[in-house]
């Protein structure tokens, strides 16, 4: 059965219809798609779908490795147990051409299309939750933004020529010379932007959702830059985003913004996203790491 591509302004165009039919053969799930999110652009656009009892979930593919996404289901499982709002994984599958399928819960609330001041005070509010829940899940591993060995950049930012390998010798000399290790135990969101955050009408989180990097362990003030780089919010409303990263020393923080913007080139190759994405990363990490 051919199916047309549902979400073809993605980044990574899929058929949630597609991939509905081949869980269903391979589980026996019985799931419905009852809708598609509003998101079209974007890597992971979400699909809605009904089981057979009537409970609503959403639906995501990801390139991430299947164990990865398997350990992430299994976290999130657990700390949500503590009363924080990240969504009960309930199926994750690796499928025919090798991206896997997440169906999670469906959590209420709406996204905003940029950030205020009430939304953004609310969204650093509820990345402080997220300290110290990982102490006792030391399997989870460090953001992939900080690789170790770090060729896993070479295989990826180092093929990009010249400019690649320009970039990766600026990214260890801001390191000292040696790979930066983050520290700490934090639940730390790596994709933690608007878009994957869910808000009441009051500006209160409701929901943090699309995991598909991965559940990772570290210093939470990190995910923040998703925030910084990435909200469309002015500079007065993102002064509570600014107030939060004061925490990090000077060095530790211009580690983590370098780490965060070699991080967003080299998924955009490992996910082999469109030229002019890669393009417009690869300019971005330029320039922030050639600032002195």
């Amino acid at each position: 059965m051919k199916h047309k591509i549902e979400f073809g302004l993605s980044e990574n165009p899929w058929a949630p219809t597609a991939v509905i039919e081949e869980v269903n053969a391979r589980t026996g799930s019985g799931l419905v798609l009852t809708g598609l999110a509003d998101q079209v652009g974007g890597s992971s656009s979400a699909a809605f779908v009904a089981w057979p009892d009537g409970r609503e979930s959403a639906m995501t593919r990801t390139r991430t490795p299947v164990e990865v996404m398997r350990e992430t289901a299994a976290v999130l499982n657990d700390v949500r147990g503590t009363g924080l709002p990240v969504p009960a994984h309930q199926l994750v599958m690796e499928l025919a051409d090798g991206y896997v399928v997440v169906v999670q819960e469906r959590l209420p609330g709406h996204h905003v299309d940029a950030l205020d001041s009430t939304t953004a005070a609310a969204i650093v509010a509820m990345n402080d939750r997220f300290a110290g829940v990982l102490r006792d899940h030391q399997q989870v591993p460090r953001p992939r933004a900080f690789p170790d060995p770090t060729v896993t950049f070479e295989r990826t930012v180092g093929q990009l020529g010249e400019r690649g390998r320009r970039l990766l010798a600026r990214l260890l000399e801001i390191d000292g010379g040696r790979p930066f290790r983050m520290q700490g135990d934090d639940l730390v969101h790596t994709d933690y932007t608007p878009g994957n955050v869910l808000f009441d009408a009051a500006g209160n989180v409701t929901g943090v959702v699309d995991w598909n990097a991965g559940a990772a362990r570290g210093d939470r003030h990190y995910a923040l830059l998703g925030i910084y780089w990435g909200s469309g919010a002015t500079a007065h409303d993102l002064h509570h985003i600014e107030t939060a990263l004061a925490h990090l020393g000077p060095a530790t923080r211009r580690a983590y913004e370098a780490h965060w913007m070699v991080g967003r080139l080299h998924e955009s190759v490992l996910k082999s996203f469109p030229p002019e994405r890669i393009a417009t990363d690869l300019s971005r990490a330029e320039q922030t790491l050639g600032r002195s």
